[in-house]
């Protein structure tokens, strides 16, 4: 009996598998609700501080990214959140700020390589707002940094640039 139970186990664990490496979804117009509890929840891949020293924002796999000021007590002062879908499509893995400390950018696992339309997000940091998309990248970013005078973002990717 124990032998046909195990079989029986096997046989539903690898239904579960076949099911869930389906095909990635669409990205959804539905909310994707989330848990806040204050803080990432998830590992921490990118960070950038302004040159005052004042502001440092994070990046992380939580597909968010945190502004906080840390000019005295670390207190978090605003949420980021970019487009996500399912899977990994949200995670981001760089971010930069901008000289004047006005624009952060945010990329990783954002836009599809597969249409090489990847991207990375634009936010005015004391809004949160999200003010442009920087699409057609052939792949995800992986490093992002502005030029000292602001004028340029660079952005180093796993694939194709």
């Amino acid at each position: 009996m124990t032998k046909v139970r195990s079989w029986s186990y096997l046989g539903f664990v690898a239904i579960l598998f076949l099911v869930a490496s389906g095909p990635a979804l669409a990205q959804t117009t539905e909310p994707v609700l989330r848990l806040e509890v204050g803080a990432h929840n998830a590992g921490i891949w990118g960070i950038a501080i302004d040159p005052s020293n004042r502001t440092l924002v994070t990046g992380s796999e939580d597909k968010t990214a945190r502004v906080w000021d840390i000019s005295g007590r670390g207190e978090l002062l605003r949420i980021l959140r970019p487009p996500v879908g399912a899977g990994e499509e949200g995670q981001i893995f760089s971010v930069a700020l901008s000289p004047d400390a006005g624009t952060v950018a945010l990329g990783g696992r954002t836009g599809s390589v597969q249409q090489s339309d990847a991207c990375v997000y634009l936010f005015d940091r004391t809004t949160g707002a999200l003010t442009r998309r920087l699409g057609g990248l052939p792949g995800h970013a992986q490093h992002i940094a502005y030029t000292s005078d602001g004028r340029f973002l660079v952005v180093a990717m796993g694939k194709g640039g």
